[in-house]
């Protein structure tokens, strides 16, 4: 199954939920947002809300500045 992670073709063998995405790609420690398909998924449903092939997530983090 192939999904486009921050504009990255990314393939994995099965359906995957947003947590497990996220812990694989090491971002699960940290505080992010992510969008799948334009739609934003609220933290609570990270571990529910599977993501299948073509999907399109975003992972944005904050970042510091001015």
């Amino acid at each position: 199954m192939q999904i486009v992670v921050n504009g990255k073709p990314t393939d994995f063998e099965k359906p995957i939920s947003v947590q497990d995405l996220l812990h694989r790609l090491g971002y699960l420690d940290h505080f992010v947002a992510v969008a799948v398909n334009q739609e934003c998924v609220v933290r609570r449903n990270y571990g529910t809300h599977f993501i299948k092939a073509q999907d399109q997530i975003e992972i944005l983090a904050p970042m510091a500045g001015g």
